[in-house]
């Protein structure tokens, strides 16, 4: 049983090595992420030529985004006038069929109220009887 409990006891001790090794390993990760982090913020020191180059920079993308941004705005703009002038046509299109739907039916009511001649109305036709002595 002696043979048992060294085995515990060895096996205790590899962990005890293994999990101090990582515990080491995440202390060193720990501090290179903070140390990099810190070095994000303070950022190193850049000559005035470099500030300067970068401020060049800095307004090239500025003037770019600012023309994008004109851009998209026309387009946008030119878009909702083609949208307007399409649905004003659409408009006028249906209400020109609705003012050509009125002429038709005035004259259909017209013909309808229009006296019938009863010379033209019967010309052309076969003879007809109309009644006594006709």
């Amino acid at each position: 049983m002696a043979d048992g409990g060294s085995a515990i006891k060895q096996f205790g001790g590899e962990v005890a090595q293994v999990v101090g090794e990582v515990a080491k390993d995440v202390k060193d990760s720990v501090g290179q992420a903070i140390e990099q982090g810190v070095q994000s913020v303070v950022g190193t020191q850049l000559t005035p030529q470099q500030i300067q180059q970068k401020q060049l920079e800095d307004q090239k993308k500025l003037a770019e985004t600012r023309r994008k941004i004109d851009f998209y705005k026309q387009t946008d703009q030119a878009q909702k006038q083609v949208r307007e002038e399409n649905k004003q046509k659409e408009m006028q299109k249906l209400q020109n069929q609705q003012q050509e739907e009125q002429v038709v039916e005035i004259k259909k009511e017209q013909k309808k109220r229009q006296p019938i001649n009863p010379a033209t109305f019967y010309a052309g036709k076969a003879e007809f009887k109309r009644g006594v002595g006709g």
